[in-house]
């Protein structure tokens, strides 16, 4: 039984190794040189001429420059009131830590 069962998958092995190479030998006939003809002009994947000029866009104008105004109006900052403390800086009345306690 073990020996049909070596017989037949051997016999697989030997068919699929012929077929490959089989095939390897098939592609390599069918993979030919493609001739590309000659453009013709208006054909696809040749470049248009444009009809009009290229456009070069303005620079862009730099702030302050030639004494002019400024590109954008100054904005104010807002400030904490005077009359009340900042949180973040409010000092809390600590005991005073003793080294070690």
């Amino acid at each position: 039984m073990k020996r049909t069962i070596l017989t037949v998958i051997a016999r697989a092995a030997l068919l699929l190794g012929a077929t490959l190479a089989m095939t390897a030998v098939h592609a390599e006939e069918q993979q030919a040189v493609p001739v590309t003809p000659a453009p013709v002009t208006g054909s696809p994947g040749t470049a248009t001429p444009t009809p009009y000029p290229q456009v070069t866009p303005p620079s862009t104008p730099k702030a302050g420059a030639h004494g002019g105004a400024p590109l954008l109006p100054p904005i104010d900052m807002p400030k904490p009131p005077k009359d009340q403390p900042l949180p973040a800086l409010e000092q809390n009345e600590t005991k005073p830590r003793t080294p070690g306690g």
